[in-house]
């Protein structure tokens, strides 16, 4: 696919998400609330890392931002879970070079040019929404910078890597449950914002175009308490299904409408629209049987979610499911590294993630696998999975039945 291709499609989620979603930051409970206990024998005996360090860089937000999820502490954490029982990388220790950028740009820039400018021999970072300011220095410079959801440049630039599916909450995920359930017609409901309108409808008929179905982007205007004229407009057309990309704000509105106007279409949403069991009692019903894209699956009875708890416990961070992302970028990476031949180094990481010799599993997500330089989304080169996650809600918000699905098709390019 050409270049000029690509460039259509490098406005995306994280811009249109970044303006629809606010700064409501990332949803989940702690473990406490979540009624999740911490058991540290799941960690298995002790394999302590043992040489000379591989560093790796980490940029976070940092506490002094407005919007903190203690990745900082999660970070630490799972650096520490490599270390003394994975065996570090290739039984070297990892050396975790961090830096706060304050979801500020400047900051940002500046983090990634002492990151150039230090022995590290890659960066990794969860959701910041500073990615595309990271990859922009990093690119040119040959280092390589793995991120658990990316920017919109950031998921076409050279020796970037993106660890989950970005697209998967804007359209993918929707676009595939259309396909396999025959819908013709989506609705999609997101704040009236050319930032979050216009990717919109350049990646959706695209998307939805590829599962045989039409949308209608609805623009809401940012604060609309009553979503009842907009929902009503919608059904006019008659939508299969409905798609939402808000905050819970948003979201507890888009749905309370539906209700009131005994809306019978099925409603899928992303992780930010879902609230607590506060908000689930002011909507009719609660959140029953909403479907959810999910950043992670925490399932309680999962293995890897009791190896997550115990690796967070005693962190420090009251939320750690919040921090998620930080976990899922630095074990993947390991996962991504471990058992390289030869030394570590910029060069040699750049040429592994390139061409990742075999999946290897995606953190906290549902069994999913993911390898980088296969290139499963072709629009998005730097994607490494093509699956994204999706869940159910219980009444109260909890989140159930969480399954991987495969977009492979959904962002297919005509004749390939």
């Amino acid at each position: 696919m050409s270049l000029s291709i690509r460039r259509r499609w490098a406005a995306l989620p994280c811009a249109a998400l970044a303006v629809a979603l606010l700064a409501s930051g990332c949803s989940g409970d702690d473990t406490e609330s979540s009624g999740r206990v911490p058991d540290k024998s799941v960690l298995g005996p002790e394999n302590k890392a043992t040489g000379a360090p591989v560093e790796i860089a980490f940029i976070t937000t940092g506490p002094k931002a407005p919007v903190y999820t203690e990745e900082l502490e999660v970070a630490k954490a799972t650096v520490s879970y490599i270390n003394n029982y994975l065996g570090g990388i290739n039984g070297r220790p990892i050396a975790l070079t961090t830096c706060e950028d304050e979801i500020q740009v400047s900051l940002a820039r500046n983090c990634a040019n002492k990151f150039v400018q230090s022995g590290a021999v890659a960066v990794a970072s969860g959701e910041t929404s500073n990615a595309d300011t990271v990859a922009s220095i990093t690119s040119p410079l040959a280092m390589p910078y793995l991120t658990a959801a990316g920017g919109q440049q950031s998921l076409l630039l050279p020796n970037t890597y993106v660890l989950g599916n970005s697209l998967g909450a804007l359209a993918g995920v929707p676009a595939a449950y259309a396909k396999q359930k025959g819908y013709k017609n989506v609705a999609i409901l997101t704040v009236d914002s050319p930032t979050a309108v216009e990717p919109l409808k350049r990646l959706g008929p695209f998307a939805f175009g590829n599962a045989g179905a039409q949308v209608d982007v609805v623009a809401v205007p940012l604060g609309t308490a009553d979503m009842t004229p907009q929902i009503q407009a919608a059904l006019e057309k008659k939508p299969d299904m409905f798609h939402l990309l808000g905050d819970v704000s948003f979201c507890t509105s888009a749905i309370k409408a539906m209700r009131t106007l005994n809306a019978t279409q099925p409603v899928m949403s992303v992780t930010q629209c879902i609230g607590d069991s506060e908000a689930a009692s002011q909507i009719p019903g609660g959140y029953s049987d909403v479907m959810v894209i999910v950043n992670a699956a925490l399932d309680p009875g999962a293995p890897e979610t009791k190896i997550f708890d115990a690796v967070v416990e005693g962190s420090g961070a009251k939320k750690p499911d919040s921090a998620a992302s930080a976990y899922r970028a630095l074990l993947g990476l390991w996962s991504a590294l471990n058992g390289m031949p030869g030394d570590i180094t910029r060069e040699t990481v750049v040429a592994r993630l390139n061409a990742m010799p075999e999946p290897k599993p995606l953190p906290l997500a549902a069994g999913d696998t993911f390898q980088c330089g296969s290139k499963p989304i072709a629009v998005v080169p730097n994607i490494c999975t093509a699956s994204a996650l999706l869940g159910r809600a219980e009444e109260d918000g909890t989140l159930v039945d969480v399954k991987a699905v495969d977009t492979t098709p959904i962002f297919k390019m005509p004749g390939s």
